[in-house]
């Protein structure tokens, strides 16, 4: 399994710090559970490491999706595309992901295709 992490999107519209994260699952069949997302928080427990926030399955050329099952893990038969909110991300660190640590992009602007993703706060 290989994991792209096809851009990093600043959420001007979150009140804390929040990047939407657009990736690429590839060479997986089977599921994949968008939980074991996260960044190592150093000197906390990995309980306290964030992790994604209202992630959506997105169609092959990102331009529409449909949320993704919560809880429960992502089918892939091949390769998917997913977009996730993050919070609190640190751009120094890689994103770990059930494929291993996998560096982060320069934050850019989000592209117009993923306009209909909108950020809605936890809670």
């Amino acid at each position: 399994m290989k994991i792209n992490i096809i851009g990093v999107y600043p959420v001007a519209e979150a009140e804390e710090p929040c990047h939407l994260i657009e990736l690429l699952v590839e060479g997986l069949y089977g599921n994949l559970d968008i939980s074991e997302f996260t960044q190592q928080l150093p000197g906390q427990p990995r309980d306290n490491w964030q992790v994604p926030w209202d992630e959506q399955v997105l169609d092959a050329d990102g331009t529409s999706g449909e949320p993704a099952p919560f809880p429960g893990p992502i089918r892939v038969d091949g390769s998917q595309r997913l977009v996730f909110f993050f919070h609190y991300l640190d751009h120094s660190r890689p994103l770990l992901t059930p494929a291993g640590p996998t560096p982060l992009p320069e934050p850019a602007p989000r592209p117009s295709r993923l306009v209909f993703v909108e950020y809605k706060p936890p809670g």
